[in-house]
């Protein structure tokens, strides 16, 4: 299991930057990983399609939490690296600060590289972070 925190800086208002976080829906357009995330029957849960090194993967996704605007928390199970975020939203100069804090669980392979593997996981999120910075701020 790895845990880091990040954040980034988003100009746009909290409320935005809160709704697309919280709909899994929108993340193929800014998570490079995803490729597809799909709602099931149950509500709050998706099927969630990733690409990742090793391989196609599958995952179901639940929204555990979400306190509009304030915080959203997702996790994905059932499927290879398991993970839980939690996006803390704060208001901050006319924009928006994002934190997150992740939890990712890396077996195999992945999971005996330990902090290679934890260093990497981390710059894919922050670059995941400012794809969703770069779009929101220019009005997708």
């Amino acid at each position: 299991m790895i845990h880091f925190d990040t954040s980034v800086h988003i100009d746009r208002p909290r409320e935005e930057v809160f709704g697309t976080i919280a709909d899994p829906e929108t993340y193929p357009r800014w998570n490079s990983a995803v490729t597809d995330v799909t709602p099931l029957a149950e509500a709050g849960r998706y099927r969630m399609l990733r690409t990742l090194p090793t391989g196609a993967a599958e995952n179901l996704l639940e929204i555990v939490s979400a306190s509009a605007p304030k915080e959203v928390v997702i996790r994905a199970f059932d499927g290879p690296t398991p993970f839980t975020y939690r996006y803390r939203l704060e208001e901050h100069g006319g924009g928006t600060d994002v934190h997150l804090d992740a939890e990712v669980e890396l077996g195999g392979v992945a999971g005996l590289l330990g902090p290679v593997a934890g260093r990497v996981v981390r710059r894919g999120v922050d670059e995941n972070l400012a794809t969703l910075k770069q779009q929101l701020e220019r009005g997708r």
